[in-house]
């Protein structure tokens, strides 16, 4: 779907977050669900994975809202290098950080909860909790900021708002519910299950919000702009001028 809106600003970066969000699913499944022993070796490992990929999933939403402020140009490799080398490294800290207290190997980030039954880890509550609020809450202000005062628009700003309202119940089923939800369906359907559905819907709402203020690729004749280079003309046609804006 990405690929269709050859002009919209962003369009290989949210490409990129859309398919660590897909990466992220079946680890879901594999390390919430009942397929793996719990406590066994092959289970952190998968877990470890996963915490990696919601560290770098995380980085790459905050990525999104840097390059829709165009600071640097949007599909090049000023915009693409950083964004993968900084996936690699959040997806890297997170993985050695899930390992390390997992599986025991070191003591540097305070090693595996004493006892183990006591499931606390203050570096996985950062990575996991701390870091994707953090993101979320970033990519939101600078989102409005773009939205309300360069843009002047209001309509994409609801989708905005909706996203963020399903990326909190999904927290909210996550730390709340999740007990309340398994007494109630007999152990059928937990808090994880919620939030999934929730988090995926968020970031549906996302591509509809990414889309409502980017456009196809329109030619210049239509614009008038002949003189504008090419990087002002993705600004132009992209976030910094909305479709409806553009005179024909």
């Amino acid at each position: 779907m990405c690929n269709r809106r050859k002009a919209a600003v962003g369009r290989i970066e949210l490409r990129l977050f859309l398919t660590l969000y897909l990466l992220t699913l079946p680890l879901q499944l594999i390390t919430t669900g009942a397929f793996l022993e719990q406590g066994s070796t092959p289970l952190v490992v998968l877990t470890a994975i996963h915490v990696g990929s919601v560290v770098a999933l995380f980085w790459s939403l905050l990525a999104n809202a840097i390059v829709a402020t165009q600071v640097v140009e949007d599909g090049t490799l000023a915009s693409l290098v950083p964004f993968y080398i900084f996936t690699l490294i959040t997806l890297a800290v997170g993985i050695y950080i899930a390992l390390d207290i997992g599986l025991g190997i070191t003591q540097t980030i305070g090693g595996a909860s004493n006892p183990p039954q006591a499931l606390r880890s203050i570096a996985l509550f950062v990575v996991t909790s701390i870091w994707p609020a953090v993101c979320a809450i970033l990519y939101f202000i600078i989102m409005t900021y773009i939205v309300l005062h360069v843009l002047n628009e209001t309509r994409p700003m609801w989708y905005y708002v909706l996203a963020a309202c399903l990326f909190v119940l999904s927290q909210l089923a996550w730390f709340l519910l999740g007990r309340v939800v398994c007494k109630g369906s007999n152990s059928k359907v937990d808090g994880s299950f919620i939030a999934t559905i929730l988090e995926s819907a968020a970031v549906g709402v996302l591509y509809l919000a990414w889309k409502s203020i980017t456009e196809g690729l329109f030619p210049m004749l239509h614009l008038g702009f002949e003189g504008i280079s090419a990087p002002h003309f993705r600004l132009i046609s992209g976030v910094l001028f909305p479709l409806h804006f553009i005179p024909f």
